[in-house]
């Protein structure tokens, strides 16, 4: 995202009607070309939650049946929410809370509440990051953790007999 760091003089109006002097606005930060726009956006939307979440729900929801609903649901309330949202942002050239009070005042937990979504989402990612990078980590050792049965967390019953190699 390019910035341009222009400042433009604008009149500013205040509720008598009248204008006062004009004041140094700093111009907004624009994208460097659409594409660069809708990758970043795909990339926000779909997330990982989505790749890793969607094939266990196609699996425990039936399948293809499953696709049929949640494609309608994609069109219907998704989408039609997203360009809300980013309409919203464009329009009032706010953030996710300040939008929603510049439109309503009694909105603004709208906006909060999206906020802690995300706030909860993205703990919830650093979660899953953090076992990656536990067993990243772990397989360059020279006996792998979790390669023999006799670790510390095992019971009787985890480890299969195929499994467990006999050092004569």
């Amino acid at each position: 995202m390019t910035t341009n760091r222009i400042k433009s003089s604008a009149a500013v109006c205040v509720p008598n009607g009248l204008t006062q002097k004009s004041k140094e606005v700093e111009e907004r930060g624009r994208w460097g070309t659409k594409a660069e726009f809708i990758l970043t956006v795909m990339g926000a939307i779909i997330g990982p939650g989505n790749i890793w979440r969607f094939p266990y729900l196609c699996y425990r929801n039936g399948g293809g049946v499953f696709f049929i609903p949640y494609i309608v649901f994609i069109l219907t309330c998704g989408i039609p929410l997203f360009f809300l949202e980013t309409a919203l942002g464009q329009y009032t050239s706010q953030g996710g809370i300040t939008c929603w009070r510049k439109i309503c005042p009694l909105f603004q937990g709208i906006g909060y509440a999206s906020h802690l979504i995300i706030a909860f989402s993205a703990t919830s990612y650093i979660i899953i990051l953090a076992w990656a990078f536990f067993y990243l980590f772990s397989s360059f050792s020279s006996d792998l953790p979790w390669a023999s049965c006799g670790n510390y967390w095992n019971s009787g019953s985890s480890c299969d007999a195929a499994y467990i190699q006999i050092k004569v």
